[in-house]
């Protein structure tokens, strides 16, 4: 009942300001709209066109990406949170609370995820009707975006708890996020690695896969792939990622009742 009361509370903070949605949610878009307009038709199909089965693959593998990549830094959320009330001006209020410090923590990662979400589904959505992307396999997607903004909140949270000021979480977990998604070898300047290390270490490489193992539009004729090819290599990818939601969760578990005691 008290996590819930928490949550409440750092949902009405995510989501005042209609700005900070708008950002969240049009910026990756604007990029979106940029890497279109310049890459179209850098990816095609045996007719010479970005298109398969009426949907518009370069469109598609963009989208991805970029969402992915915002999620991979979606922890500055959380991070945040937890820095300005238990590092900055509420930590005495938190302290006379009727709940646990516990309580505050899992309402900030519970409203930070649910904010990303929300973000990445709102460019989803205009990507769909103004590019015809193929989302493909839903739960899948929604698996996929889950955990990776669940480790990305629980690196912010760790993060949160070691820096002096509020504006290093910012630029930390987006320089973690560049470096993830180049070491993924799908975003920005790639950085050669094994397939292996790319498709199975790297969370943002691991999301990927997750999402393009199921995407018919990755199986179109004349294209290579280096991800799998099946629902079990998604369901594997997926539980990684899961996996590594769960080690970051742990370590910022312990840090938490380290830095808070």
């Amino acid at each position: 009942m008290a996590a819930l009361i928490t949550t409440k509370y750092y949902l009405k903070r995510a989501f005042a300001s209609p700005l900070q949605l708008a950002l969240m949610a049009g910026l990756p878009a604007v990029i979106i709209f940029l890497n279109i307009s310049v890459n179209m038709n850098i990816i095609s199909t045996a007719d010479g066109t970005p298109y398969f089965m009426g949907y518009n693959i370069d469109a598609t593998m963009i989208t991805m990406f970029v969402v992915l990549m915002f999620q991979a830094m979606s922890g500055v959320y959380a991070g945040e949170f937890v820095f300005h009330d238990f590092r900055e001006a509420n930590r005495w209020r938190l302290r006379a609370a009727p709940v646990g410090s516990s309580a505050f923590v899992i309402g900030a990662l519970v409203a930070s995820i649910i904010f990303s979400l929300v973000s990445a589904a709102l460019v989803l959505v205009v990507m769909y009707f103004a590019f015809s992307i193929y989302l493909g396999n839903l739960g899948i997607v929604i698996a996929t975006i889950f955990f990776l903004s669940l480790w990305a909140q629980f690196v912010g949270i760790i993060i949160a708890f070691f820096v002096k000021k509020k504006g290093s979480i910012d630029g930390l977990t987006i320089a973690l996020s560049f470096a993830m998604s180049s070491l993924s070898g799908a975003f920005l300047i790639t950085i050669p690695l094994p397939d292996f290390v790319q498709n199975f270490i790297i969370p943002t490489g691991v999301a990927v896969n997750a999402i393009l193992s199921t995407n018919i539009l990755t199986q179109a004729p004349d294209l290579t792939w280096r991800y799998g090819s099946s629902m079990a290599d998604s369901l594997v990818a997926v539980g990684v990622l899961a996996g590594m939601a769960v080690l970051f969760g742990i370590i910022a578990l312990v840090v938490a009742r380290r830095r808070v005691s």
